[in-house]
């Protein structure tokens, strides 16, 4: 059996040749789709594509709809290929039905991370971790020490009062964030922080709705609506939207990104480094309560985490590096 680099993600080789793929675009006798972000899109052309129900309707509500999707609700498993392999899934902590998929054939256990985030947020418990975990392939998107990320509630705080702040200087605080994910997580914090409206771009509205099955309480109007003609007349909102246009109010636009932590974003008026990933001492724990035998990095700074874990005394290979691995 051997593990191999993809076009996207990781790719499982069986014995016979077959392959299953995770997060991966190559054909396969089953996909594992972890979550709904685009750069995840994944497992179109094989025989069966495993993700939760909730990946599936926020893919669909981006545009990209399967034809050969099986759901996989979170804590729970499948037997697939005449019973020898086992599917099952956990929460990954990074968005709504994201999963950690471990895959269980030949006495062999091997977990797939997919993107997680291993800290609480106002939306999500962190990443379940996998016990008996054998070979673990886990994210390294900031698996470089210089990613430490403040506290979540810390980066909350600074957010709410940015937010207040330019509210009362008679202006419209506008985010630009991921559609998916970073925008419901922005609208849910402005809802439990502040009795403010939130006007929401349409690409971010329709995954929202998705959220909403969820959690029914997200509060927020969708722009071009009558609702929304109403909360802009009326000011005093706060505007999240997955792109910056032109508004025809005055606002002041941030970002909030991991990526803020090291990077300047010139032409915004604040950048809050809030991430949906683990930064790399979150990675770190949550190799050593998984004890695996092997850690496969990828995505990322996948070859400097590889090298911190081994000089710590866990053995872990980059596929980045070292596309090909036999693992039995």
């Amino acid at each position: 059996m051997e593990l191999r680099r993809g076009t996207k993600g990781p790719v499982l080789v069986l014995d016979d040749g077959r392959q299953l793929t995770l997060d991966s675009d190559e054909e396969s006798i089953v996909a594992c789709v972890s979550h709904a972000h685009m750069d995840h899109l994944s497992g179109m052309s094989s025989g069966v594509a495993l993700m939760t129900e909730e990946t599936r309707l926020i893919f669909s509500a981006r545009g990209a709809r399967y034809r050969n999707h099986m759901p996989l609700q979170l804590g729970g498993s499948v037997r697939l290929l005449g019973g020898d392999v086992t599917f099952s899934a956990r929460s990954s902590g990074h968005m709504l039905g994201s999963a950690v998929f471990s895959v269980d054939l030949d006495g062999l256990r091997l977990t797939y991370t997919g993107d997680m985030n291993t800290y609480p947020s106002v939306l999500h418990d962190p990443a379940e971790v996998v016990s008996g975990t054998d070979v673990l392939v886990i994210e390294s998107t900031y698996g470089s020490p210089v990613y430490r990320f403040a506290e979540r509630e810390q980066v909350y705080a600074s957010i709410v009062g940015w937010i207040r702040r330019v509210l009362e200087e008679g202006k419209v605080p506008a985010f630009e964030v991921y559609a998916a994910g970073k925008a419901q997580e922005v609208i849910a914090l402005v809802n439990t922080s502040l009795e403010v409206p939130v006007v929401v771009s349409r690409a971010v509205g329709r995954v929202a709705e998705v959220y909403r099955r969820t959690y029914p309480w997200l509060d927020f109007v969708v722009e071009g609506t009558r609702e929304a003609g109403e909360v802009v007349r009326g000011g005093g909102f706060v505007y999240v939207s997955n792109r910056r246009a032109p508004t025809a109010w005055r606002s002041e636009w941030a970002v909030a990104t991991g990526w803020a932590l090291t990077r300047t974003f010139p032409g915004y008026d604040a950048a809050f480094p809030l991430s949906s990933h683990a930064d790399f001492h979150g990675l770190l724990e949550y190799v050593r309560s998984t004890e695996p035998k092997l850690v496969v990095t990828v995505y990322g700074h996948s070859a400097t985490f590889a090298r911190f874990l081994n000089r710590t005394g866990v053995k872990a290979i980059s596929l980045d590096e070292k596309p090909l691995i036999r693992m039995i």
